[in-house]
């Protein structure tokens, strides 16, 4: 009871600084100034202005300059956002209210994710000072609390990426009930409708959710359980498309058959955007003649991707402190390399095992090996990290780390499971006496020290004094549209 009564107290406090982390950034960042907040704002004030979802082809929503709009694209989060702004917008009509308005439901969103992100390290780290080094790597990272305020659609890709993998390993674990196929739903379709980048995560949800399925007969061969994959596959399957599927249809209506919008998009763009700007003149690295080799090795384009990836606000000018970026990379690239340690040397890495350390999944008669649970995690990251390359090759060279930011939970968890096998080795193989049960403590206890250290100093030492000193929120120039 008295351990269940912290594990309480602590997640509450881990909430709070959550929330109130993203709520600075919230209340002193100048309209406009995190990465085109203010196109993205115009969807949102399009909404509370019309009570309408716009087409992507007004004037009101283009993006200056460079055409098109990011209405072509899902809109979940700024209906949402648009919505309460015109039921704001009865009460009061000032800018700066209905901003904050709109900027507050991805502060919410933020401390969503941080819920399902503590919920989810219970079912991935049998001891909680693991799980609580997960949450802190993925939460208190600066650039993560950074994208939950302001007016983006990222917030919401995120957060449903919590809910989904969350869904995901207690599915697993537990069989499907009939709550986890509901979690499952929400988060689909949330994902669905915010950020093409972030579907990676639902190709991850339906890998594990198939592999779930998978049982050894008698001759130890896996074999599909088919009729419970079909029927609650069935069910998940059609509440999503229920779910989405307006969204896809209207879009084939209103564009000429293009479901996505994407192609939509550029035709739009090629017409209204200035000659320099157009996409028809816009010269790629892949058109110049630049190799993808030289682009990722010559270009710097690993060192912007990460750096921003950690921490880089404003419309990517402000950094945080230079050696908080070196401390970041050697916990990044320690936690991958412990990774890399041979289970048997400790027992099972599964985070679905069985407390006992058997290496494979034992839940209600079925053995499925690891391997399997890791493949579609693996794949969470590859797939966001490949669209990024992907992109600033053939299309538009931009390494920012907001763009594999869907990788963000499935990195993390296997940054936290290095060191948990670092420590269960040295527990089993450098007993020292009574040392042994410091191993945790202090190992867990140093790194959560550091990222805590890590975001006070973000926060106090550089973003509160940078926008007190100059611009804010407060005493910017409201811009006109």
């Amino acid at each position: 009871m008295k351990k269940s009564g912290r594990s309480f107290h602590f997640s509450i406090l881990f909430y709070a600084a959550v929330f109130f982390s993203i709520l600075t950034f919230a209340l002193l960042q100048p309209f406009g100034a995190p990465p085109d907040e203010v196109n993205r704002y115009k969807v949102a004030q399009f909404i509370c202005n019309h009570g309408a979802l716009p087409t992507g082809e007004e004037f009101e929503v283009a993006i200056g300059g460079y055409g098109g709009s990011y209405a072509f694209q899902p809109i979940l989060p700024y209906i949402i956002q648009g919505w309460l702004m015109r039921l704001l917008s009865f009460i009061t009509k000032d800018n700066l209210a209905l901003l904050l308005c709109a900027r507050m439901v991805n502060v919410i969103l933020g401390v969503i994710m941080a819920v399902y992100v503590r919920k989810l390290a219970v079912l991935l780290f049998d001891h909680s000072l693991n799980g609580w080094l997960f949450c802190l790597l993925v939460m208190f990272l600066p650039q993560n609390l950074f994208l939950h305020s302001y007016v983006n659609t990222d917030s919401m890709a995120s957060a449903s990426g919590a809910v989904i993998l969350y869904a995901c390993v207690s599915g697993w674990k537990s069989g499907w009930q009939k709550h986890n196929c509901i979690t499952l739903c929400a988060g689909i379709i949330c994902c669905a409708l915010s950020y093409y980048n972030a579907y990676g995560l639902i190709v991850t949800a339906i890998l594990l959710f198939l592999f779930s399925h998978l049982k050894r007969d008698r001759k130890k061969k896996l074999r599909f359980q088919w009729r419970p994959l079909l029927q609650k596959g069935g069910l998940i399957s059609a509440v999503v498309l229920a779910g989405i599927g307006w969204w896809f249809l209207r879009n084939y209506r209103i564009h000429d058959g293009d479901f996505l919008g994407l192609a939509a998009r550029e035709a739009h763009a090629l017409r209204t955007a200035l000659p320099q700007y157009s996409p028809a003149t816009r010269v790629t690295l892949a058109a110049s003649g630049v190799s993808l080799k030289d682009m990722l090795f010559q270009m710097d384009f690993f060192y912007f991707l990460w750096n921003s990836f950690v921490a880089r606000f404003g419309p990517m000018t402000l950094p945080t402190l230079p050696f908080l970026y070196i401390w970041y990379y050697r916990i990044f690239g320690f936690g991958w390399l412990f990774c890399l340690i041979p289970a048997r040397l400790y027992g099972s890495d599964s985070p679905a095992a069985s407390r006992s350390g058997r290496q494979s999944v034992s839940q209600s008669g079925r053995q499925v090996p690891t391997l399997l649970f890791h493949i579609p995690m693996l794949l969470s990251v590859l797939i966001p990290m490949g669209l990024c390359i992907y992109y600033s090759y053939t299309s538009d060279y931009q390494p920012q780390g907001r763009y594999i930011m869907p990788m963000l939970i499935p990195f993390m968890y296997y940054t936290a499971l290095g060191f948990q096998k670092l420590i269960t080795l040295a527990e089993r193989w450098l007993p020292m006496g009574g040392l042994c049960k410091w191993y945790r403590p202090l190992i867990c206890g140093g790194l959560m020290l550091f990222l805590t250290g890590a975001l006070v100093l973000t926060l106090a030492g550089v973003v509160i004094p940078y926008y007190l000193s100059g611009t804010n929120l407060w005493n910017g120039e409201w811009i006109a549209f």
